[in-house]
């Protein structure tokens, strides 16, 4: 490559970086347009949001207490109400072994009543019947001796099976 020919590479690329320069000049200054608009309209809305956020920064300053305090009673209440659930479990598994019991000495004491009950009735029975078996006896044989008395002969065979057959 000859030496002129390296002269019109170089100046070529000398017109092209400043020419790059020039655009990117130019670039930067529709960008410093661009900036000064939204500037424009963002001014009126940082002018109207100083106020709000300045009383958003007062709000929040004022509960931030407050929601501390919530938080700590929030957390006391959950904790009193843990126990209180464990409390109340205990005393239901505590009634419920009492129940158990007390309902096992009722079933006992019932069962126990009902075979007192059961033999108190027997002994009624048995000391009521034997009395009026023993009184039925002496009157059966009352009668039977006023019946021979009376007509003067003992009675057909028939009569006695009779008899005998009503006590059965």
């Amino acid at each position: 490559m000859s030496e002129e020919i390296f002269r019109w590479v170089v100046s070529v690329g000398v017109v092209l970086g400043a020419l790059g320069f020039v655009i990117a000049g130019l670039a930067m200054l529709r960008v410093l347009g661009l900036v000064k608009e939204m500037k424009a309209k963002a001014e009126p809305l940082i002018d109207k949001s100083g106020p709000i956020l300045e009383t958003v920064r007062i709000s929040v300053q004022d509960l931030a207490p407050k929601v501390r305090l919530i938080s700590t009673d929030a957390v006391e209440i959950t904790k009193n109400a843990r126990q209180q659930v464990i409390r109340t479990g205990e005393l239901l598994s505590d009634f419920s072994d009492r129940a158990k019991a007390q309902v096992a000495r009722i079933d006992g004491a019932v069962d126990e009543t009902v075979g007192n009950v059961q033999q108190a009735g027997e002994s009624v029975i048995g000391a009521v019947l034997k009395p009026v078996r023993e009184v039925n006896g002496v009157l059966s044989g009352i009668k039977t001796a006023i019946s021979v008395y009376t007509h003067g002969r003992r009675q057909s065979v028939d009569h006695a099976t009779q008899d005998e057959e009503m006590f059965i």
